[in-house]
C-alpha cells in the first residue's frame, strides 16, 4: 500500500511540477514566441523606441511607441484591432515605424491570440498597451523603468 501512495504521490508531484513549469512560460511574454521575442531584441528596434537618442527606453518612450503602433494598426479607428487589421490585407503590409521582420511577427495570428486576453477576437489598446507593458517589465532587469543596451539584449545574450 505504501508503494501505491508513494507512486501517486510521485505522479501527483510531477503533474504539479510540469503545470507550473508551462504557466510560468506561458506568463513570461519573452518566452511566448521565440521570433517576436528574437525580433523585438535586435537594437535597430531599440533605437526606434528610443525617442530621445540616449541609448535608453523608459516605460513612457515604451508606451508611446506602442500607442504609435495600435494606432498605425487600427485601419478603421475605432479603437479595436480585428484580425484583418492585425494581419494586413496583403502580405507585404508591414508596420511603418517596426522594422520588418518585427512586423512580420507582431502581426502573426498567434501573436494576436495572446495579446488578446479577454478572448473577444480583437484587440483593445488597453490589452496592447498592457501586453506591451508586460514585455516591458521583463526586459527592465533593473526595475529603474527604463532599458539600457545591456537589458534590451539580454534575451540574446543569455543575461
Amino acid at each position: 500500500m505504501k508503494t501505491c501512495t508513494t507512486s501517486a504521490g510521485l505522479i501527483v508531484a510531477t503533474l504539479l511540477g510540469a503545470l507550473f513549469t508551462t504557466a510560468a512560460v506561458a506568463a513570461d511574454p519573452m518566452l511566448s514566441t521565440g521570433g517576436y521575442a528574437t525580433e523585438m531584441h535586435q537594437m535597430e528596434m531599440m533605437k526606434m523606441l528610443d525617442a530621445d537618442g540616449n541609448h535608453m527606453v523608459t516605460k513612457s518612450e515604451f508606451d508611446r511607441y506602442y500607442a504609435s503602433i495600435f494606432d498605425e494598426l487600427d485601419k478603421n479607428k475605432d479603437g479595436n484591432i480585428d484580425a484583418t487589421e492585425w494581419a494586413g490585407t496583403k502580405a507585404t503590409e508591414q508596420i511603418s515605424i517596426a522594422t520588418g521582420g518585427y512586423s512580420r511577427e507582431l502581426r502573426s495570428m498567434k501573436m494576436m491570440s495572446m495579446v488578446d486576453k479577454n478572448n473577444d477576437h480583437k484587440v483593445s489598446k488597453d490589452e496592447f498597451i498592457a501586453y506591451h507593458g508586460m514585455l516591458f517589465k521583463a526586459m527592465d532587469k533593473s526595475g529603474d523603468n527604463q532599458i539600457d543596451g545591456q537589458e534590451w539584449l539580454a534575451k540574446q545574450t543569455g543575461n
